[in-house]
Order: structure tokens, then C-alpha cells, then sequence
């Protein structure tokens, strides 16, 4: 996934990611000479070396989160993450973009996975077998109703298992331009 690219890593970064990185092909290397630069705390000594640098002040090098690398672990895939919601700005501008956004994407992550093993612990295993009757079901009168009920309790307890995705009301409202970056 990462062969012929450089990476360094803050002491940040837990361990497994850097294995991660030459696992698939990547190589470590120091800040000045890597593609791309990897920390899970902007606040953290060597980080903030990088941010106090003039290659990062002239626009050269942009420190990217390290769970980017555990989405990619997650996909499979580069192509498919978006690089640029991973960009890890200095701790300051990061308090700005709460403001204006709410939580960063890695803030989410954490989140996101300790909410699902929750909502599935919620679960009765009536509940599952519910779902997976309904699902297999053939789509009749008398199945739309027991299907909407079961949805309806789902969607009420907060469960997110049954889609895998957070209702669309639960989502922040963003108004500024989206695109998303594919480093590869």
C-alpha cells in the first residue's frame, strides 16, 4: 500500500502504526526527508518542532493524524481515505475548527466505535434475530409493519448496528466546500 513512500512518526504514535506503515511497503525515515509526517498529539514535543519549523510556516510539509493509517488498515485501501480530514494542525487552530465544525475526525473515530459496541451490547439477542428475519423476509404487508416497528425501536434506543451509519440528523451542518484529497 505505502511502497516507495517515506513516513516519520512523533513519539506520539503508538507502535503499531509505524509497523503498519513498513508492513505495506513504507519506509521511516527523519521529517526533513519523509513524504509525509505522522503525530497523534499536537502538543507533543517533536510535533511542535514541526509546526515551529520554517518548511511548516512556508506551506512544505503538513502533519497528518495517524489514524489515517488505521482507516487505510480498516479499508484496505489508500484510494478510498481521504487524506486531507486527517491533517493535524497545530493544537491552537484545532480549537478554532471545534468551534466551527464541532469534534475533528479522529475525535470521531473514538467515539463512533465505543457508541457501536454499546448500541450492540443494547441488543437483545431477540432483537437480532428480529433484524435478521426481517431483513430476509420477503417484503409484505404484515412484514412492512413488523419492519417499521423494529426500525422504530432501533432508531429510538439509538442503535446505529442495524445501518452501520448515524442518522442524518445527528450529523453537524457544514456550509463551506468538500473535497476530499487522495495522496496516491
Amino acid at each position: 500500500m505505502f511502497r516507495c513512500k517515506a513516513a516519520w512518526f512523533s513519539s506520539s504514535v503508538p507502535k503499531d502504526y509505524r509497523n503498519f506503515w513498513v508492513l505495506e511497503g513504507g519506509t521511516v525515515t527523519g521529517w526533513r526527508t519523509a513524504d509525509y509526517l505522522f503525530s497523534a498529539d499536537a502538543t507533543c514535543p517533536d510535533t511542535l518542532r514541526i509546526f515551529d519549523s520554517k518548511d511548516y510556516i512556508w506551506n512544505k510539509v503538513t502533519v497528518f493524524h495517524c489514524l489515517f493509517l488505521s482507516t487505510c488498515e480498516k479499508r484496505q485501501s489508500v484510494k478510498s481515505v481521504g487524506i486531507g480530514h486527517y491533517v493535524l494542525p497545530p493544537a491552537p487552530v484545532q480549537d478554532e475548527v471545534r468551534k466551527v465544525v464541532g469534534r475533528l475526525i479522529w475525535e470521531c473515530e473514538a467515539e463512533r466505535a465505543a457508541a457501536q459496541e454499546e448500541s450492540s451490547a443494547g441488543l437483545t439477542e431477540d432483537d437480532h434475530h428480529e433484524e435478521v428475519k426481517i431483513m430476509n423476509s420477503e417484503s409484505s404487508e404484515s412484514d412492512s409493519s413488523t419492519s417499521e416497528a423494529l426500525w422504530e425501536r432501533l432508531r429510538s434506543s439509538g442503535c446505529k448496528t442495524a445501518t452501520g451509519y448515524v442518522s442524518m440528523d445527528a450529523l453537524q451542518k457544514y456550509s463551506g466546500d468538500l473535497c476530499d484529497v487522495h495522496p496516491w
